[in-house]
């Protein structure tokens, strides 16, 4: 009996957090012929008697609804996060009190508009327009036409006689705002719309300090540095400081940057997110504290700002400089942000500041497609929006112009069963009918074949192949599908892989042109300056301190006597030229690269092609009149893969047209196909097994709902009878779909 007693205690500890069942050594098991008998035989040994295959029915599964939420195991929920999901549920609620009277908006004379908005906009979305005098929270549903209300928004303003140099429109991506106010222009054919401010929370933050630089005490000629220059730094720090041959266990560089950006994003300490999210690096905590003073510090020699840096500059310019926050609330009359949902606590912050005087400030977002918490965002800004602006009123968007009903019904029960968020039903006046399947497969490659067979069939019916996508949980989800697609010759594009931005040789260039705008940028000279034979790390620092000794910083004397004088001569030569104030920014770009050149050609075997990425990137440049506005839109907001129309060749990158797209969700948001796949739908992989608390798993639900919500006419989800992975036994299908209406979809049986 205690033999027993130890046996099942060794087993039940192999269960992972999410009912996965970990994998057992053949000590204490006999060795199974399958994966179910292994499953099988754990589970006979845990309850004594029972097997698997009576106990659950997994695998002559009828009908996913045949399988009781009981089966599942408890998502934590502390009474901490029981009573804010609490608080947060009854700000939800009480969102309908604050629902306007559409009627009474609805009945507005109009007739002396240019744009017709009556016919232009549905009800709801004519409210949101046409209230501009108050806070306004407009939820969105997924495919609802938000940007058409954002739109018709500042045409409307401009139209009514606002100047339009006093509405900030403030985005997550500068393609988005720039297509916004393209459209505006293209309503109302008025050249007026080129003074609205419009663009990412980052671009618009880097304008405002650079504008505002005396006041703020910031350097004007400050450079952005991206996230890979960051790790750059910390790496040299840490390095300096031994701590790479301390521990072999102390963390990397980029495992340092996540956890000192993801702190300040969240507004609180390095100390916490380590406790919270990295607790087996708990005892490295004064280390990484002193590598971030560090960092800090290497930043502010170099005139350098990272991307937190100017959500962090401007919120703290906005809460301590009053005068700097009377001059940004006097001329941004009217605020208007998207996608509020994924905004995160300084950024709310810097909008409160701003809006809080006028009060005119109108947010638009859906907090059921939060899905960026582990970049920061805060799903809790668009819920808390009526605690904020009490006066506000709440507009439902709810009418779908992207699915069809039948897989509107199906998403709709998905965030149904949310535990958080505002409640709403998105309905459509498309009339054709095709009903979500969901596809149980034997195993992995039969999960591909079946997705893969009815690619085929959609391009016979004469679907464009980059109408499909295959949406995935996580990258790894798709080895057997890309498998599957190379064999039958399918061409797919994997969504991800390096930007143009991200290149090598597209970064040496920009780190050439760096340092005529900033010649403190440290980070800048350290890329450049290991192309120098003979300039080590070492080195390169004695250069670096010594030009900011110097009147002259390309002038190198102090180096006269070394053999590598030369070169550094030669390199100053072409700096002092490119920084010519008489150059355009294309001249100064040419001018690197007839000294880049012959180092890259030295250097690659791929030359030539390399070659052809600078001409694309001397193509962009002529579109800018400012070096400083280059910089910052090229840190900030990277030219895509497709940067030149004319311009073919990228590296390892080819045309997406005529491809099925396989891509993670969280990069697929905001898109939309035909037809969407979503492979592994078993719990531990969506959800995944990482969601360990209520407010994770409500994340998970999230961005499964995105992941659904994708899909135009046809919807699939599909997922093995288990996955095998290296530690662990995923077998039941996701909570998410046995927590749906079996009415609300059709389910296939391998």
């Amino acid at each position: 009996m205690l033999e027993e007693k130890q046996n099942r205690k060794k087993i039940q500890s192999e269960i992972g957090p999410n009912g996965e069942i970990k994998k057992v050594g053949s000590s204490h098991l006999d060795q199974p012929t399958s994966q179910i008998d292994l499953l099988d035989n754990i589970l006979k040994q845990i309850t004594g008697t029972v097997s698997i295959k009576s106990q659950t029915d997994i695998a002559d599964l009828k009908d996913i609804q045949s399988i009781e939420l009981s089966k599942y195991p408890d998502i934590e929920l502390s009474p901490d996060l029981d009573k804010k999901i609490s608080e947060l549920q009854i700000i939800a609620n009480s969102i309908e009190k604050k629902n306007v009277d559409i009627g009474n908006i609805s009945v507005q004379d109009l007739s002396q508009f240019k744009v017709n908005y009556r016919n232009t906009l549905n009800s709801s979305q004519l409210t949101a327009v046409l209230i501009t005098e108050k806070p306004v929270l407009v939820i969105a549903g997924a495919g609802s036409g938000k940007t058409r209300v954002i739109v018709h928004r500042v045409s409307y303003l401009i139209e009514k006689g606002i100047d339009a140099q006093s509405i900030l429109l403030l985005t997550f991506t500068r393609k988005a705002s720039r297509e916004m106010l393209e459209r505006v222009e293209t309503l109302l054919q008025d050249k007026r719309v080129g003074n609205v401010t419009g663009g990412t929370f980052h671009s618009f933050a880097a304008f405002i300090l650079r504008k505002y630089s005396n006041m703020l005490n910031l350097p004007p000629n400050f450079t952005i540095i991206d996230a890979s220059d960051s790790e750059d730094i910390i790496d040299l720090i840490r390095t300096e400081l031994k701590f790479n041959t301390k521990d072999k266990k102390f963390p990397r560089k980029s495992r340092i940057h996540d956890i000192i950006s993801y702190s300040r994003n969240k507004n609180t300490t390095i100390s916490s997110i380590v406790h919270e999210q990295y607790t087996g690096l708990i005892d490295y905590i004064p280390d990484i504290e002193l590598i971030y003073n560090g960092y800090s510090k290497y930043k502010v020699l170099s005139k350098i700002l990272d991307f937190d840096d100017l959500m962090e500059i401007l919120r703290d310019s906005l809460r301590d400089n009053i005068r700097f926050r009377e001059n940004l609330q006097n001329h941004y009359q009217y605020v208007m942000v998207d996608e509020f949902q994924d905004t995160n606590i300084v950024q709310k912050e810097i909008v409160d500041f701003i809006s809080e005087k006028h009060r005119r400030i109108m947010v638009v977002g859906d907090d059921s497609q939060s899905i960026y918490a582990f970049r920061g965002a805060n799903y809790e800004n668009i819920l808390r929006f009526p605690e904020t602006y009490p006066e506000c009123v709440v507009v439902k968007i709810e009418e779908n112009y992207r699915s069809n009903q039948k897989i509107l019904d199906f998403t709709n029960c998905i965030i149904d069963n949310a535990k958080i968020g505002y409640k709403k039903k998105l309905f459509t006046k498309n009339l054709r009918q095709s009903t979500p399947i969901i596809k149980r497969a034997y195993g992995q490659q039969e999960e591909a074949a079946f997705i893969v067979d009815r690619i085929m069939e959609l391009s016979e019916q004469n679907i464009p192949l980059n109408e499909i996508a295959v949406l995935n949980r996580a990258d790894w989800h798709n080895r057997y599908i890309q498998a599957e697609m190379s064999k039958r010759g399918i061409p797919y594009v994997v969504v991800g892989g390096f930007r143009f931005n991200e290149r090598m040789h597209i970064k040496d260039i920009i780190s050439y042109l760096r340092i005529t705008y900033n010649p403190a940028d440290a980070v800048a000279w350290h890329r450049i300056l290991k192309y120098i034979g003979g300039v080590g790390q070492v080195t390169a620092g004695s250069v670096i301190n010594d030009f900011r000794n110097n009147d002259d910083p390309f002038s190198f004397e102090t180096f006269k006597q070394r053999k590598f004088y030369s070169e550094l001569f030669m390199l100053g030569k072409m700096l002092a030229q490119a920084r010519q104030p008489e150059y355009t920014l294309t001249q100064k770009i040419e001018v690197i690269k007839d000294y880049y050149s012959p180092i890259l050609k030295a250097r690659e075997d791929d030359y030539f092609i390399r070659m052809q990425d600078v001409e694309v990137l001397i193509d962009l440049s002529k579109k800018y009149k400012d070096l400083d506005k280059f910089l910052s839109d090229f840190a900030l907001d990277p030219p895509s893969k497709r940067v030149a129309d004319q311009t073919k060749p990228l590296i390892d990158e080819g045309e997406e047209e005529g491809k099925v797209t396989i891509s993670t969700v969280h990069s697929a948001k905001g898109l939309e196909w035909y037809a969407v796949f979503i492979p592994h739908a078993l719990e531990g992989m969506f959800p995944s097994n990482r969601a360990t608390n209520i407010e994770e798993m409500e994340e998970e639900r999230r961005l499964f709902y995105v992941a659904c919500s994708r899909a135009k006419e046809e919807l699939y989800i599909t997922f093995p009878r288990n996955i095998y992975s290296y530690d662990a036994f995923f077998y039941l299908p996701s909570r998410f779909l046995v927590e749906i209406s079996k009415e609300k979809y059709i389910f296939n049986k391998d």
